[in-house]
């Protein structure tokens, strides 16, 4: 591959160990924070010698930092040092306000000037980037850091077979890709080199997409825009995977370097700086750890749905009408309800959706999530299947009820049935709601005596064991960020 002399320069910088000095550069999502975080504190564990700077849009900077004078100011924390870009929207995106058809120009405009900037400043410091990492919405970065002559690396914070699927889309199979994934009631399959067959429910959402008018074109457009990059430059991809867990998926695309860096998981320790939180706390945090002390070990079934999308009304009810129904006590991190003491569901809130005589669970608003799924008490997961959350389950050795709605989540539903075992995907409603009945039996099956229950809590058992080798030393995954950090 022909380098420039600028990229000699920066590779012979980088076999140097002291002078490594890594730029991660992300989105203002909380989905996509924290796992570059996370890969950013391991980066500086394998190698303490190296400098790193976190750049997020200055919308999600300001959302970390509230307190900061300027919402544009640098900060630095545990060593890293946060350096904001703007992406032309410092108040945050908003569909009711902005052109959802003009966002991908205009943070790739705004985003590249100012992340130019910020690497520039860095240089001017003695400071110089010698890798730029980057994660799948922010493709436009590998521009920035070859007009600076840096090599960079794209930080795959979804599966290698959500990676895979996406390549081969864009690749000669688009076609038979989207015909599958528009008609999943048919049962149907589809056949990509380097994979198993793939249902059509299981393909990430975003490949059905065929006209500019649907409301994912934008983040399709994107992914194109990514995966040319890639064909282009051919930049080291490092995957939130790990071996055993998606071999032939690491596999599947051998024209690109791709490797598993995970699970990237954070701390149960919250004062950790590899996680943040985008989202406002509730006052009472701790309240439901405290109920959590009160409850039998692996009696608990925690919910949460993520941060990105609202559950509606209609699947409030059947879902807390089906977690009645289990006779168990249950933890729902709501996204927007206040906690309730006590350990009830408000009535006055919840009469409206006809939820009555609630009384085996608490709702909060917010949690920290790895300290819940790490406490005795948690004996199963609801979960949207975003893949963070999936692999928290599996690395806190949680059975896993999956309830997937858009993107990625599909292909991580089908990951944690099929490929790994270790729960039940809920079959939903022709409105894409898991009625009572359905989340009942999904529980049910997870958690009880049956043969099923006693298979996946194994199973659970041996991928944690497993996602832990990985990262120990010596460990496929530890052995890759080691390399990595390195500059090898």
């Amino acid at each position: 591959m022909y380098l420039s002399a600028a990229q000699g320069e920066s590779m012979e910088r980088l076999s140097d160990v002291h002078s490594q000095h890594f730029l991660f550069v992300t989105s203002p999502l909380q989905g996509h924070v924290n796992p570059v975080l996370r890969l950013a504190s391991r980066i500086t564990e394998a190698n303490p010698s190296a400098r790193v700077t976190f750049s997020n849009a200055v919308s999600g900077h300001r959302r970390m930092f509230p307190s900061l004078a300027s919402p544009d100011a640098e900060l630095a924390v545990d060593g890293v040092l946060h350096a904001p870009y703007s992406d032309g929207y410092d108040e945050g995106f908003d569909p009711k306000v902005h052109d959802v058809r003009s966002f991908n120009a205009r943070a790739r405009d705004a985003g590249g000037e100012t992340l130019s900037g910020v690497i520039e400043r860095l240089a001017a410091r003695g400071k110089p980037v010698t890798r730029v990492v980057y994660t799948l919405l922010v493709g436009w970065a590998l521009d920035v850091a070859r007009a600076h002559g840096v090599p960079a690396a794209l930080y795959w914070i979804q599966p290698a077979t959500v990676f895979a699927v996406y390549y081969h889309h864009f690749h000669g199979h688009g076609e038979a890709i989207a015909s599958c994934a528009n008609d999943p009631g048919r049962g149907g399959s589809v056949r990509l080199p380097g994979l198993p067959p793939l249902r059509c429910d299981a393909l990430p959402s975003i490949v059905s997409v065929i006209s500019p008018e649907q409301p994912l074109y934008g983040a399709l457009s994107a992914l194109r825009d990514l995966f040319a990059g890639l064909d282009e430059h051919g930049p080291t991809v490092l995957i939130n995977t790990f071996e055993a867990l998606e071999q032939d998926a690491l596999r599947a695309v051998p024209r690109l370097e791709v490797l598993a860096a995970g699970p990237v998981m954070p701390d149960d320790d919250p004062s950790s700086s590899s996680c943040t939180d985008l989202v406002k706390r509730d006052d009472d945090a701790e309240d439901h750890m405290e109920w959590l002390d009160t409850r039998a070990a692996g009696s608990v079934v925690y919910v949460s749905f993520g941060t990105m999308l609202p559950v509606s009304k209609r699947q409030e009810v059947e879902l807390v009408r089906g977690l009645e129904a289990t006779n168990r006590p249950y933890l729902w991190a709501r996204g927007g309800a206040k906690a309730k003491q006590g350990g009830g569901v408000d009535q006055e809130e919840m009469d409206g959706g006809g939820i009555v005589g609630t009384r085996r669970g608490m709702v909060v608003d917010w949690c920290e999530q790895a300290r819940v799924l790490s406490h005795p008490a948690v004996g199963c997961f609801v979960t949207h299947c975003g893949w963070n959350s999936a692999l928290e389950g599996i690395t806190r050795g949680v059975p896993i009820v999956a309830v997937p709605q858009w993107t990625d989540q599909p292909t991580n539903a089908w990951l944690v049935e099929e490929r790994a075992g270790v729960g039940v995907r809920a079959a939903v409603d022709g409105e894409g709601v898991v009625e009572r009945d359905e989340l009942r039996r999904c529980v049910e099956e997870a958690m009880g005596d049956g043969e099923r229950g006693v298979e996946i809590r194994a199973r659970v058992q041996e991928w944690m064991e497993r996602a832990r080798e990985a990262l120990a030393g010596g460990g496929t995954s530890e052995k890759n960020v080691r390399a990595f950090a390195s500059g090898l």
